[in-house]
């Protein structure tokens, strides 16, 4: 009976689908994103045109961001608009897994980043906005993707040693598919930004930099991501590759996939409890200095076993992390800007840097291989930390709630 009246009452029937929604749409990138490297070097493909691979998506991402953030503020129903991203990403990556050669992996590879670009700041905004009005936290939300993961690495680690690298984009795609139909169960007004009454709309990437340039902490919070993004690239592009060469099967890689996660399922929520104690920039400036710890044993103790400890023991410095990167996005921006600013932050930022990293940080691997970026991986955020702190809140911000 319970159980029934979450089900019933609206509110909690919305704030299931989101989890359920979370769960294969994160379970989807885990049938393929572990592997999706170690794809292109069975091909054939260099550390520097995988580089540019991911260059050009970014560049594409960039593009298509600000397109996503100002059209879904027209329509009264941006549900629709996610359904469609999760469809062509979807669609492109289905088409990526039957080509073997550079060129058209770089064509597809850019058409899913112009729908890709739009899942991850639609999807957050809406999980902010069913979590609060469920009178919980989106870590309760998010831990639901943490969960996919895990069901779906192992399994495509398992049928890619059978079937092929094929098996994975065949996951991703019925995943994402799967997500899409789930989004008809949520009721479309959790897609919309809920403005107070009289308050017109505020949108716009224009807008977004305004107001991030206006907060010191928010700026500070942009640089810490760049720091990251930048000098991290290469731990990101190349680790599982890492694994592979020094010995490491598929099924190996799949099982230090979900090492993270099994850890990110208690620590999701146990940061929703840190957020409303300390605030998520505390939150964050502890997350990325505990990375700082982590990618220097992998650069002192380059092993698979040591990699797998660090992938288990930093699933807590990924929990707070995201939990707090939304979260701090969340408690200084207003409802109406916070899906643009979360666009600004995910995609914008985050494709400016790879456009710029991913090539030389390939460059950097086909020439000294994968152990030395951990040395700079470590840097970043090292950088990252000191730039949340020269910027920390000169007080605690207090949440503008929707």
């Amino acid at each position: 009976m319970r159980f029934a009246n979450k089900v019933v009452l609206p509110i909690r029937r919305d704030l299931w689908m989101a989890r359920w929604v979370y769960f294969t749409f994160m379970g989807g990138w885990g049938f393929l994103f572990p592997f999706l490297n170690l794809y292109y070097v069975s091909l054939g493909l260099r550390g520097t045109q995988i580089g540019m691979i991911a260059s050009t998506a970014s560049i594409v991402g960039l593009i298509s961001a600000p397109v996503w953030a100002s059209q879904v503020k027209r329509f009264t129903n941006p549900r629709i608009f996610l359904q469609a991203a999760l469809l062509c990403s979807a669609t492109a990556y289905l088409l990526i897994g039957h080509q073997d050669a550079f060129l058209p992996i770089l064509l597809f590879a850019g058409l899913q980043s112009v729908s890709g670009a739009g899942i991850l700041p639609l999807t957050d905004s809406m999980a902010v906005t069913v979590s609060r009005e469920a009178g919980t936290g989106y870590g309760s939300v998010r831990m639901w993707g943490s969960l996919g993961w895990i069901a779906a690495v192992p399994l495509s680690g398992w049928l890619m040693e059978r079937l092929g690298f094929r098996a994975g984009f065949w996951g991703i795609f019925l995943a994402l598919l799967l997500s899409a139909a789930l989004l008809f169960l949520i009721d479309p007004k959790q897609f919309t930004d809920h403005q107070p009454a009289g308050e017109k709309p505020q949108g716009g990437m224009r807008l977004a930099v305004r107001r991030v340039l206006e907060d010191r902490t928010l700026l500070g919070f942009a640089l810490a991501l760049i720091f990251v993004g930048f000098l991290n690239n290469g731990v990101l592009q190349f680790e599982n590759v890492f694994l592979s060469k020094m010995g490491a099967t598929k099924q190996l890689i799949s099982f230090a996939g979900i090492l993270s996660a099994i850890v990110e399922l208690p620590f999701m929520l146990f940061a929703d409890r840190i957020i409303q104690r300390y605030g998520a920039h505390r939150l964050m400036f502890s997350a990325l200095f505990f990375n700082i710890f982590l990618r220097l044993t992998v650069l002192s103790f380059p092993a698979i076993v040591t990699i797998m400890v660090v992938r288990f023991i930093g699933g807590i410095s990924f929990s707070l992390y995201t939990v707090s990167f939304v979260g701090l996005i969340s408690e200084r921006t207003s409802p109406g800007e916070r899906g643009t600013v979360l666009a600004l932050y995910t995609v914008t930022i985050a494709g400016v840097v790879s456009i710029v990293a991913a090539p030389i940080f390939g460059a950097i691997f086909d020439a000294i291989g994968a152990r030395w970026l951990y040395s700079f991986s470590a840097a970043g955020y090292l950088a990252a930390a000191l730039s949340m702190w020269l910027t920390r809140p000169r007080r605690v911000a207090a949440p503008l709630l929707g």
